[in-house]
Parts: structure tokens; sequence; C-alpha cells
């Protein structure tokens, strides 16, 4: 009972969040993302940090990545919001004067195990990327995600054979 309402309390938390992303109530305009705003975050990265080892222990897939998205020096961090049986879904988050913001994204971000890969192609200063994870059906669903200038959009899935 106690695991469940845990789970249910993560699915409400990561439900609100893809709400927020898809309003785009975060805004962000350059590689510098001078107009993040901590207010509007839904999630607090270090309340998700905290409650990732309570609500996410019984998941083997990976917690965090980081990647620089924008070039500045300082790794972005995907935080693992919601587990399942393929992998885990993660929220965005960068970094501005010393606070983590979470990034908009107009879908939630798939992966697992086999990670999250920065792309050479950049958008007003942020790299497109893309997020691998097993299909379910002996392939590899990858989800490719691009900046328009206020978020990251979700421009393609696909599944490939291995």
């Amino acid at each position: 009972m106690k695991k469940n309402i845990h789970v249910l309390l993560l699915v409400t938390a990561a439900t609100m969040m893809i709400i927020s992303c898809s309003s785009g109530s975060v805004n962000i305009d350059d590689a510098k993302h001078d107009e993040i705003n901590a207010d509007d975050s839904v999630y607090d990265y270090n309340t998700l940090l905290k409650a990732q080892t309570r609500l996410l222990k019984d998941f083997s897939w990976p917690r965090m990545y980081e990647l620089d998205l924008n070039d500045d020096g300082t790794a972005e961090k995907f935080l693992a919001i919601e587990g399942y049986s393929r992998g885990m879904d993660y929220a965005l988050f960068s970094k501005k004067n010393k606070k983590w913001i979470m990034i908009p994204c107009n879908a939630p971000v798939p992966s697992g195990h086999l990670g999250i890969e920065k792309l050479d192609n950049k958008n007003q200063g942020w790299h497109d990327f893309v997020a691998y994870q097993p299909s379910g059906r002996e392939g590899i669903l990858e989800s490719y995600y691009s900046w328009n200038g206020k978020q990251y959009i979700l421009k393609e899935q696909k599944e490939v054979n291995n």
C-alpha cells in the first residue's frame, strides 16, 4: 500500500510537469537562458533528487543523465521522474545563478539504460538530442528533441531494429 501511494505521488507530479511543459510556461531565449524564472518550475531540482531514492528504489535504470546542451561548460541534467518496465521518463534541468531550473519539453523524455545523446545540430544555441529506449518489440525507440526558442519539442519518434 505504501509503495502504491509513492508511485501515485510520483505519477501525479509527472503529470503536472507534462502539463506545465506543454504550456511552455518557462521561457529560455538564448544559450545564457536569461529569461528563466525559478518560480515557474514545476519541479524543484533538489527535492526531486532526494525523492528519487525513495520513490524510484525498485528501478535499476539510471536516475540521471548529464549533457551540456548549450555549450556553456555546465552540463544540463536529466532527472528521472517516473519508472516503468522499459525505462524512465526524465525532466530536464539547467543551472542559472547557482540554481537548477526545469527546462520545458512538450513530451516527457523517455530513456533508460540506452541513454541520451547530444546531437551536432543546434537551434538558438541549444543542441538537439536523442533519447534511446528499448521498444518492447526487439527494437530501439529513438526520440528526437529540438529547441524551438521556448521549449524542447519532440520532433520525431521512431523504432529501429537491433
